[in-house]
């Protein structure tokens, strides 16, 4: 008789197979362009190059580069652009709004600066707290997180550095964790 356990094994992985199956030539082509357009420096593909420039640098105060890499190394704007050119593309508005009510600000509180990212660290910070209750700012800092930690082949995590600062390690199967829910599986003891 086969558990329940067992049978769900056998399923998810019949219809992971079949869904990946479907899906690998979309896959393939995403994970290429991604890696073609970091490894040739190409340009962002929904965001002007201001917008990133903006955006890597309030990532920066979120994520800065000390002795252990930050945002940039890790390439979270290669994130940010792709979420905002896929699965996130209803944000991209948002996004828009949020950096033009930066730049008013910055324009309001250092009139001589061009950009919040030509401002020291310092300012920017100052700036970032006068804004970090904002949905806005709660946007930008999920999206940096999530390039800092996600999959290197969606963008960010550039290398693997996210997960080095973790102590993570990639893995392309993993075991879970040996107890009585899995006994049976494992070594036929209850």
């Amino acid at each position: 008789m086969t558990s329940r356990r067992a049978f769900l094994q056998i399923a998810g992985s019949g219809s992971c197979a079949a869904w990946l199956a479907l899906n690998a030539p979309a896959i393939q082509a995403a994970a290429i362009a991604a890696h073609d357009a970091a490894a040739n420096g190409k340009s962002l593909r929904v965001l002007a190059p201001e917008e990133g420039a903006e955006l890597e640098a309030i990532a920066e105060q979120i994520f800065p580069t000390d002795e252990t890499p930050g945002a940039r190394e890790a390439d979270v704007i290669g994130f940010m652009d792709q979420a905002l050119d896929t699965f996130m593309s209803e944000s991209l508005g948002s996004i828009r709004q949020g950096l033009s009510a930066l730049s008013n600000l910055v324009d309001e509180r250092f009139p001589e600066a061009a950009s919040f990212s030509d401002l020291t660290f310092e300012r920017q910070t100052g700036i970032l707290r006068e804004i970090e209750t904002e949905p806005f700012f709660g946007l930008v800092r999920y999206l940096t997180i999530a390039g800092m930690f996600a999959l290197p082949m969606y963008g960010g995590n550039r290398d693997g550095v996210g997960w080095d600062l973790l102590g993570f390690e990639d893995r392309l199967v993993w075991q879970p964790p040996f107890g009585h829910y899995d006994a049976e599986v494992h070594d036929g003891e209850g």
